[in-house]
């Protein structure tokens, strides 16, 4: 083909609409974020904070009535039940991992790995995860952040005595 006979290539420069809402211009360097932007935003993040308690609580609340759902279910809807339980365990692994709150960010972790790999039909599964619904709510009323604590180290153990045991 000769340079007579191609056609001309028009190229469309579009607004990155991305770069807008994260408060980047519309042309600039990549990968920089105004540091004014992140304070702004931490800023809405740590006033958030004082929700925390009410908002881990009502996903506590979802997790426990999921679970007790699945029980009550029959085999047929269970997959539906360890998907809720799954998707409720990373909400809390995500909420408490933005404040800190590295035991229950442990917790909410290890159950949402579980979830990969239960299986339904198995009774010793079923105490695994009311072993990690139980530590997960003493965690929340004790009101323990630190995983490397006295009692954090005491709950991470009776977990793990229940994998152990169980799997």
């Amino acid at each position: 083909m000769s340079k007579d006979n191609a056609q001309q290539v028009e190229i469309y420069h579009r607004i990155n609409k991305l770069r807008l809402k994260a408060g980047l211009p519309v042309r600039g360097p990549s990968g920089v974020i105004d540091p004014s932007t992140i304070k702004k935003a931490q800023t809405h993040i740590d006033e958030k904070e004082g929700e925390y308690t009410d908002e881990v609580k009502i996903v506590l609340e979802k997790l426990s009535d999921s679970w007790q759902s699945f029980k009550d279910a029959g085999a047929d809807d269970a997959p539906e039940w360890i998907e809720k339980i799954y998707n409720y365990s990373n909400n809390i692994k995500d909420l408490t991992s933005m404040y800190q709150h590295d035991l229950m960010t442990h917790f909410g972790l290890s159950l949402r790995e579980f979830c990969e790999k239960i299986d339904i039909e198995r009774e010793e599964h079923h105490v695994i995860v009311q072993a990690h619904i139980d530590v997960m709510w003493v965690t929340y009323e004790q009101q323990l952040r630190s995983d490397s604590s006295e009692k954090a180290e005491e709950l991470k153990k009776v977990v793990a005595i229940a994998i152990e045991k169980y799997s």
